[in-house]
């Protein structure tokens, strides 16, 4: 990234952050983990959103007075009304704009120099809103849902590079559909903002270049980060004690959120997976599941044990999680930049993974971990067995230390901070790619 010298004082820099919530999910604990950071570096930072769990001062509600969690579920379970029209639609994130019960506090945008987007799908805006905003815009891609008719994530369609329409997820075979008008919302809508794409993994970054909608925008790779003071190594055996795991034996790790019913986190892979490990007879092998169901879940695979640890809501209860596993497994189907995977290797935890969407900025081959190609069980399995095989600590080491090197959260503050500066230094001066 190559930023302008005309710097202003970070301490006279306003940021305020759109989010449909302040801790749900991974995509808005990262934007939230960036907006206190930006405040550690000293700019005036707020953080604006559609769902509030958190009591932080610097957390300002973005809806109607009196209308609460239940409130903003009910517009969004409106909204997915319009996906009756297609019966046979595949079971993928698919969120349409339609009613929204987010409203923008306007004394904190007449404020802020710089405004920056990060997940406000679900019901939290439409585009509309965005164009009253008059300021500098940074959008930070979770997902490809602000360039494409609706979707989340694209699979093998590129409709994204055009107009949509035909969404094979919705299963439709009319141009017209709800992606193409999707696509049209937008593209009535973003014409009209001075917006830059900060893209979290070369991954996104690609297709944000390929779409039809920020295909011409500014586009800058800022990877995500964590806090490297919590998410660090812990001694394994005190991590173990924490959650009555066997101290002995090695553990295999997997988690995200909802990890046992998205389909797009792959457990019904990591099954086969471990049934594949268990076939080869390796002994004292313990599974461990969070972010999933917890109840009816299975207690063993093939033989091998499952413990569910549930929701870890706790950062540093995470921390000691990884630090508990031998390894995590990965096997996500398609995936922007997952917080457990460099939350993993910041604890020292090695990686195995499909080599699916941002995972390899993470993840070297063969040095913090393995990626196998996207749906090779047999070679996620090899890979597993070949880590578990490994009785050194080089794979450890190296974890940590990519980890270091790309994902200090401060580090991605500091870049955000300049990105801001930038913009408002420029302001007014078109932006290419």
């Amino acid at each position: 990234m190559a930023f302008s010298n005309r710097f202003r004082p970070m301490n006279e820099l306003s940021v305020v952050h759109l989010a449909q919530s302040d801790s749900e999910g991974g995509a808005n604990r990262a934007a939230y983990r960036i907006h206190k950071n930006l405040q550690l570096i000293g700019l005036r930072s707020t953080f604006h959103v559609g769902r509030q769990h958190l009591d932080d001062v610097s957390v300002i509600p973005a809806h109607l007075p009196g209308v609460g969690l239940l409130a903003s579920d009910i517009v969004a379970y409106i909204n997915a009304l319009q996906l009756r029209s297609y019966p046979r639609r595949l079971p993928t994130p698919f969120s349409p704009v339609g009613l929204r019960y987010g409203l923008l506090d306007r004394k904190l945008f007449t404020e802020a120099d710089v405004v920056c987007a990060h997940w406000i799908a679900g019901a939290f805006l439409n585009f509309s809103q965005l164009e009253t905003i008059e300021k500098p815009i940074v959008w930070r891609l979770s997902d490809i849902w602000p360039f494409s008719g609706g979707c989340h994530y694209p699979g093998t369609c590129e409709g994204f590079e055009q107009e949509c329409g035909t969404c094979p997820q919705l299963a439709s075979d009319k141009e017209n559909d709800l992606s193409r008008s999707g696509i049209k919302a937008r593209s009535k809508s973003f014409a009209r903002l001075n917006l830059t794409i900060a893209a979290p993994s070369r991954w996104i970054a690609d297709l944000a270049r390929r779409s039809r909608l920020f295909g011409e925008r500014r586009i800058e790779h800022i990877p995500t980060g964590v806090d490297l003071k919590v998410f660090r190594p812990r001694d394994r055996l005190e991590a173990r004690r924490r959650f009555d795991l066997p101290e002995n034996g090695q553990i295999v790790l997997f988690g995200a959120l909802a990890s046992t019913q998205d389909p797009r986190k792959g457990y019904v892979q990591l099954v086969r997976a471990m049934q594949i490990l268990a076939s080869s007879g390796r002994q004292n092998l313990t599974l461990v599941i969070f972010g999933g169901t917890v109840e009816g879940a299975a207690s063993e695979i093939g033989g091998i044990s499952v413990h569910h640890l549930g929701q870890v809501n706790s950062e540093e209860l995470l921390s000691f999680v990884y630090s508990a596993a031998d390894l995590l497994i990965a096997p996500f189907l398609e995936d922007n930049l997952p917080n457990v995977v460099i939350e993993a290797i910041a604890c020292g935890t090695p990686v195995v993974a499909f080599e699916a969407g941002g995972i390899p900025d993470a993840v070297d081959h063969g040095m913090n971990g393995y990626l196998a190609p996207v749906g090779c069980v047999t070679k996620l399995a090899t890979y597993v067995l070949m880590l578990l095989d490994h009785n050194d600590d080089r794979f450890r080491i190296a974890a940590r230390e990519i980890a270091i090197k790309r994902f200090d959260i401060a580090v991605c503050s500091r870049s955000y901070g300049a990105l801001f500066r930038d913009l408002t230094s420029a302001r007014g001066k078109p932006h290419g790619r």
